[in-house]
């Protein structure tokens, strides 16, 4: 072999760019992400009840957690969608506190987007002021490790910084399904909760069911009317399994 046929094994194995963390090592990921702990006042005026675990209602979530994890371990999943019939039915508390409950399990690691596109509210809710647009990161304009948050050693947030009334359009680009796969493939989270807009307002909802493995629905007491609850499980169980209604808002703190 003479020297212009000779291959340099550097070439068939090129070094990653500087700014990018090793490939194929989720621990490697999650340590590159930008920390921003949100205080305990923060998330008590947040109400995440579930962080502090001091108001009664921490158990329901504790609850919810758990058959939540053993459902999506029982079927190989991770992705489920939380959405409500109407606003006003609280789904991004409850997204919130099921992450906390989630990320006090140390070997559970949960990533949370708010996908609320058109009204972003995760942000103002934890105190921390988004950077980029959640667009920008799902036409993978941004890479995951330079746009999530993480706030505890296990449970990263994207944030949206700008609202975007093309919701339901780019949910159905194919890039936002490369970027879906590419956060799986880089972090491996045990479960990622996507915090979307009410079901029955638009068709963000049913645009995006492609993307996940099941859904929850959160119905809010005196807010949500039994037929906005069953008109909502019709139209989503026909895509993707329900695995469950929350019922918000009731007599109690919490009940299902």
């Amino acid at each position: 072999m003479n020297d212009e046929q000779k291959l340099d094994l550097n070439d068939l194995n090129p070094p990653p760019e500087d700014n990018l963390p090793a490939v194929h090592d989720p621990e490697v990921f999650w340590n590159s992400l930008t920390v921003i702990a949100p205080s305990a006042e923060q998330l008590a005026d947040a109400k995440v009840i579930s962080a502090a675990r001091d108001h009664p209602a921490h158990a329901a979530f504790d609850m919810l957690r758990t058959r939540l994890l053993q459902a999506l371990n029982e079927n190989g999943w991770s992705r489920v969608a939380v959405t409500a019939p109407t606003r006003g039915c609280g789904s991004s508390f409850v997204t919130l506190n099921l992450a906390y409950a989630a990320a006090r399990l140390q070997n559970t690691r949960t990533v949370v987007l708010d996908l609320d596109l058109r009204s972003p509210s995760l942000g103002g809710m934890l105190s921390i002021e988004a950077s980029e647009g959640m667009a920008a990161y799902l036409s993978g304009e941004i890479a995951p490790e330079d746009f999530l948050i993480a706030t505890q050693p296990n449970l990263a947030f994207g944030l949206n910084a700008a609202a975007e009334d093309n919701s339901a359009e780019m949910f159905q680009a194919t890039m936002t399904g490369d970027v879906l796969d590419e956060l799986s493939d880089l972090l491996v989270p045990d479960l990622v909760l996507f915090d979307m807009p009410p079901a029955l307002e638009y068709d963000d909802v049913l645009a995006f069911l492609p993307n996940v493995d099941a859904v929850l629905i959160v119905a809010g007491g005196g807010v949500s009317s039994a037929e906005e609850i069953t008109k909502v499980e019709q139209i989503l169980s026909e895509v993707k399994p329900i695995l469950g209604v929350m019922l918000n808002k009731a007599d109690g703190p919490v009940s299902y």
